[in-house]
Order: structure tokens, then sequence, then C-alpha cells
């Protein structure tokens, strides 16, 4: 139990600390699109919203929707990517022995609270959603856990095949739980570094209009 804690104490602090560096980085590169791309158009001697280049006003209004829309995809981009490297990191080292078994813990007590739903339920997404809100209620040991489950059900996918059988419902998300985890993508940040090429882009664009 004590090199549980240990190891959920270190994915926090490993989580925080890339979550810090990548939002840093978006606040500086937003910081320096704001201030570079406002010099750029004061240098040209025109009001903002002139139209007197055609080139200009195309590149102000692409300037001003990346202001806005590339900060928020920046911060997007950086959650799921510490995310997804956190996830693949506990999947790789301790899945069985940390997220099966808190899997298990939410899925024994979902069985005895709600018997009679799951044995004549027909709609097994809706058993789906039922169990991700318990498993969001549910004391579970660390919140990366509790977010690992919860994202390995919402892509857990039920097909007519489950429905035709007499297998339980436990025994198939279970299973199809356990397929999630095994196909899991590697955490990629290519995403973020995107947005961020995408800015200095618009600068340089921007700079050979003026």
């Amino acid at each position: 139990m004590k090199t549980q804690l240990s190891y959920l104490k270190k994915l926090s602090v490993l989580g925080t600390k890339t979550l810090v560096k990548y939002y840093l980085l978006a606040i500086v590169s937003t910081l320096l699109y704001l201030v570079v791309g406002s010099l750029q158009f004061n240098a040209s001697h025109e009001a903002f919203f002139s139209t007197v280049s055609p080139v200009q006003a195309v590149a102000k209004f692409l300037w001003l929707i990346g202001l806005i829309l590339l900060p928020v995809l920046l911060f997007i981009f950086s959650n799921k990517y510490v995310f997804s490297k956190i996830a693949s990191l506990v999947l790789e080292e301790r899945q069985d022995d940390l997220i099966l078994p808190a899997f298990d813990k939410v899925l024994l007590i979902f069985q005895s609270n709600q018997p009679d739903v799951i044995q004549n339920v027909a709609d097994y997404s809706f058993a789906k959603l039922k169990l991700i809100n318990d498993v969001k209620n549910t004391k579970i040991e660390g919140p990366w856990v509790r977010r690992i489950v919860i994202f390995g059900l919402n892509k857990v996918k039920f097909d007519s095949l489950d429905l035709d059988n007499n297998t339980s419902f436990y025994a198939i998300i279970r299973s199809k739980f356990i397929g999630v985890l095994e196909i899991l993508t590697t955490a990629s940040s290519k995403p973020f570094w995107t947005c961020i090429l995408v800015q200095w882009l618009m600068l340089l664009f921007i700079w050979l209009t003026n």
C-alpha cells in the first residue's frame, strides 16, 4: 500500500510538472504572438482595420482568428498530451496491479447496487454511462487512476453481437475495457507543437505582407 501511494504521488508530481511546462510554453508563445504581431501592424503605419491592402486585410483577419483560437487549442492539446503521457506510463508499468483492480472494484460495487438493471437492460450503452457515473462517485486510489478508468470506459463500444450471446454485461464490459487499454496509443505532443508552429508562420506571413 505504501509503495502504491508513493507511485501515485510520483504520477501527480510528474503530471503537474509536465502540465506547467506546456502551459508556460503556450503562454510565452501566445504573448510573443500578440506583441510581435501588434508591432508589425504598427510598423505598417495603417489603421488596424484598414482595407487599403487586401493582403494585409487577410493577414490581420487571420492573426485575430489565431489570437482567439490558437491559445485555446494549445491548452486543450496540453491537457490531452499530459493525460496520454501519464496514462501510457501507468498502463505500461502498473496495469495489472493498479488499473484493473480499481476497475474491478467499481464494477463489483455497481453490480451489487444495481443487479436488476443489468440483468434486464436492453441498452448496454446506458448501463455503461451509469457505470461511468459510479466511477466518478467512487473513491479510487488517485485521480489519475480514476481518469484512466473513465477514459477506458468512454472508449468501450458495443455492437449487435454483444446482445446476441448470453455473456453477462460485466464480462463483456471487462473484456472490452482490457481491449481498449491494450490498444491505447502512445502520447504525442505533435498537435501542441503544430499550433506553436502555426503561430510563428502567421507572424512570418504578416512580416512578408508588410
